[in-house]
């Protein structure tokens, strides 16, 4: 029996979905490749390469020059949505290149294109300790309560309350942990990293019922547009950067307790300060 490939098959939907990732971001592909990736016969690649064209008809084209599927420049993925990271990490990535780099034409420097292609900016690392996270998860998991040492800015000092944690939330920058506080008898955000001590998650009592998160639970609409400070073609370039539509207004769905972070992000202010430099918040 010849080889066939039945899309059905996991292992065939990967093999699939890297060509069409290949080809997408590093623009060809060529039969060795899939069998060095995925350790399978050359049969069995030529068997993928052929679904895939039954499968997405327009994504490639033949080169007997180079003996390669090259991507169509008008081609559209058919089994995935491509994501900036996934090119750059399968493609720009020293790591992953040695794999993916195979057989280019750009002789000696192909290997070194994760080192001179990609800019990353250093931002401080904010994270806990892993003791530390797995007793939150575990918490929110079995809705258990927690006793934690934790850093607050407000007071300057470190304390050990008591915590019931329900979820987590991610502003962009550090993981948060959405929790009622047994000492202000309220729902607060706790960074996780400034939790110097935690201890082993422990059940609920009996008579300790908490009220709902409702500032957890609710989702607000931001509506924000271009600065008027800007002039026009500065409003213009900031409309294009976003994606913002010709009501000139970007709408963002936020839950109300992760509002504050997102105005953050945005560096915009609700009340008084300065005028943000790239948004202002439109009224309802």
């Amino acid at each position: 029996m010849g080889n066939t490939t039945n899309k059905k098959n996991w292992a065939a939907q990967e093999r699939l979905k890297r060509i069409e990732q290949a080809v997408w971001w590093r623009g060809w592909i060529k039969r060795k490749d899939l069998v060095e990736w995925f350790g399978i016969s050359s049969a069995q690649a030529s068997s993928d390469l052929q679904k895939y064209q039954e499968l997405n008809p327009d994504a490639l084209v033949y080169q007997m020059s180079r003996k390669r599927y090259e991507g169509a420049k008008n081609m559209r993925c058919q089994l995935h949505e491509p994501s900036l990271e996934e090119g750059l990490f399968l493609f720009l990535n020293p790591d992953e290149m040695a794999a993916v780099s195979r057989g280019g034409s750009r002789g000696d420097r192909r290997g070194e294109i994760g080192l001179w292609s990609l800019m990353d900016v250093s931002l401080p690392v904010r994270k806990a300790c892993s003791e530390v996270e797995r007793a939150f998860v575990l918490a929110v998991a079995g809705g258990l309560k927690i006793r934690v040492r934790y850093w607050s800015l407000n007071s300057g000092k470190a304390t050990w309350r008591w915590l019931a944690p329900h979820a987590f939330g991610y502003d962009g920058y550090r993981w948060h942990v959405r929790a009622w506080c047994f000492t202000r008898e309220a729902y607060l955000d706790f960074v996780l990293s400034r939790t110097e001590k935690i201890d082993w998650p422990e059940p609920m009592e009996g008579n300790e019922q908490l009220p709902p998160d409702t500032d957890w639970e609710t989702v607000e609409v931001v509506k924000v547009r271009p600065s008027s400070s800007l002039d026009k073609v500065a409003q213009s370039a900031i409309m294009m950067d976003y994606g913002i539509g010709e009501n000139g207004v970007l709408e963002l769905s936020v839950r109300s307790a992760m509002k504050q972070y997102l105005l953050s992000q945005l560096r915009l202010v609700e009340e008084g300060g300065e005028l943000p430099k790239h948004f202002e918040l439109v009224g309802d």
